[in-house]
């Protein structure tokens, strides 16, 4: 069984501290350490360096390198650009079937947080012995909803096909993408969804079958890419040929539109720290406090608010619900419960050719 670290991502809805030149998974956000960092050594718990695999773009390839020193060379698979998460998925899977033909991958984010690793690494155990009897079947991980959730996708599950050790595991009846409040709230108290986690476990054999079938002018592009190192960076003969692989992502390319496909209900601590709400519950949680501050940070009254500070002061007086966000060139403030629609501002940047704040 292999780990793939997906790494390519922008993170917009962290801005102004998550930018194109360094995004989120490169920020140490949860603790002293990157994201990247601890998934990392998450999943070291499991496999050996040799055995994971962290997908990245050229222009990142310098930070990951410096994260993870102990990762082998050939291990870090270099995309020219982000292709959305069907190029980087099927490239690794590529990389890695031709090294050990018909093994398992299991796919991760890079940029979660999971406070017992301890568990997570046995939700992994099981699924490595579930796919094994399931070999043509794609296998998510869906965690347990804790709170209505308008920011995530959703899984309802379906017939239950396995249990062992007081793990189980079920058919997937249905994915439902980022619902309304009051949908969510019908969800959770139905106790049939699972938050989608972006975890996948799959044979590298039968995923590349269903390239083949789903994203042929994708599984061509990658045929033809894996004839060039590609763990390397790209030469310009690799960049052409990445033109022909569809800009899509995994669930949409491939995984809603196949019926074979198990999820195992977890509960390990997770989060996805998507937003700069997220992140505030998230920390709120883990140092029982309402109030998170970052940097050189007073406060006098308030709740519920994150503030990371840069060099210079942030005072704050009877605040509530609310996001500030200080870099030495862009400042952010916002409602916590708005935090998704950070993601606006990239989008108006770019509209208004003021890149140089991304």
């Amino acid at each position: 069984m292999y780990a793939l670290i997906m790494a390519s991502g922008q993170g917009t809805r962290l801005w102004p501290l998550s930018r194109e030149g360094k995004p989120k998974q490169f920020h140490p956000l949860t603790s002293e350490k990157t994201l990247l960092r601890e998934t990392y050594e998450r999943v070291t718990r499991k496999f050996p360096p040799d055995h994971i695999y962290v997908a990245v773009t050229q222009k990142y390839l310098a930070d990951a390198r410096e994260e993870l020193p102990e990762l082998p060379e050939d291990n870090f698979a270099v995309e020219p650009y982000a292709t959305g998460t069907a190029g980087t998925i099927g490239l690794v899977t590529k990389i890695i079937n031709r090294r050990d033909p018909g093994s398992v991958i299991v796919c991760l984010p890079s940029d979660h947080l999971i406070e017992n690793p301890a568990k997570f690494i046995e939700t992994l155990d099981f699924a490595e012995k579930i796919i094994a009897q399931y070999s043509t079947y794609v296998l998510q991980i869906g965690i347990k909803p804790s709170s209505p959730d308008t920011g995530l996708g959703y899984i309802e599950i379906g017939d239950k096909t396995e249990e062992m050790g007081g793990q189980s595991v079920f058919r997937v009846k249905r994915f439902v993408e980022k619902p309304d409040l009051e949908t969510a709230e019908d969800f959770v108290s139905s106790e049939k969804f699972l938050w989608n986690a972006g975890m996948y476990i799959f044979k590298t054999d039968f995923m590349l079958g269903l390239y083949e079938k789903f994203l042929p002018n994708t599984a061509k592009a990658l045929n033809d890419i894996v004839q060039i190192n590609p763990t390397l960076p790209p030469l310009e003969k690799g960049r052409g040929l990445y033109a022909r692989i569809d800009q899509t992502s995994i669930d949409y390319g491939i995984i809603e539109k196949i019926k074979d496909i198990l999820v195992i209900p977890a509960d390990f601590g997770w989060s996805d720290i998507g937003s700069w709400g997220t992140l505030l519950k998230t920390l709120a949680g883990m140092e029982d406090t309402t109030i998170i501050s970052k940097g050189h940070h007073l406060d006098i009254g308030s709740d519920n608010c994150l503030v990371m500070a840069g060099d210079k002061l942030i005072a704050t007086v009877g605040l509530s619900n609310v996001i500030i966000i200080d870099t030495p060139d862009a400042l952010l403030v916002c409602d916590k419960n708005r935090s998704q629609e950070v993601k606006e501002i990239i989008d108006k940047l770019k509209k208004e050719n003021k890149g140089h704040y991304l």
